[in-house]
């Protein structure tokens, strides 16, 4: 978080220099680089130093982003980076809220309502697997938090449990056999 805010940071292995500019103007070099950037894990890093300078990077970034892409188009609208970027927004809400005014934050609360709807449209298009997994888990997560989406609770709930069923064996691994996947599908449950 202290590396984002002093304008240098690694994402998918890319030292990142000269964040002067805006965030969304680099050119990112490969597929994961974008989906780190479009994912928003990097906002977990300014939430946990939390301080005005971490917010106002956040902050900037994030109406940034909503400005350009938040009206569903663009890098970023599939259903598992989608459900990881409106996980984050949900959850540092309070952070990305602070100061700022009533349209603003009517904005930020539209596009939240936009991510929703396209999660409990395209989460079937997910890969089965973690992806789909993290797609549901996404819609579940907004269907508790966002006025007007419960709606979306009890489908993505039995999907979830569905997916969960065809991915997780009875002993508790899954069939890529790998502790990183195993540990973030933990995580989203």
């Amino acid at each position: 978080g202290r590396q984002l805010v002093a304008g240098t940071f690694q994402l998918a292995g890319f030292l990142v220099e000269d964040l002067d500019r805006p965030l969304w103007d680099i050119e990112p070099p490969d597929e994961r680089f974008e989906a780190d950037l479009h994912g928003f894990t990097w906002l977990d890093d300014l939430a946990a130093v939390g301080d005005g300078p971490a917010r106002d990077r956040a902050q900037t970034w994030v109406f940034d982003w909503i400005a350009r892409y938040g009206a569903g188009e663009g890098p970023g609208w599939t259903p598992n980076l989608t459900a990881r970027r409106l996980i984050r927004l949900i959850n540092h809400g309070p952070l990305l809220l602070a100061g700022r005014d009533a349209a603003q934050a009517a904005g930020f609360f539209r596009c939240l309502g936009r991510q929703t709807v396209f999660l409990s449209r395209r989460w079937r298009a997910a890969t089965e697997g973690l992806a789909r997994i993290e797609a549901l888990t996404g819609l579940i997560h907004a269907s508790q938090a966002l006025a007007g989406a419960q709606g979306h609770l009890a489908r993505a709930s039995v999907a979830l449990a569905r997916e969960c069923e065809r991915q997780i064996d009875s002993d508790g691994a899954i069939a890529t056999r790998n502790p990183q996947d195993l540990m973030e599908a933990l995580t989203l449950l």
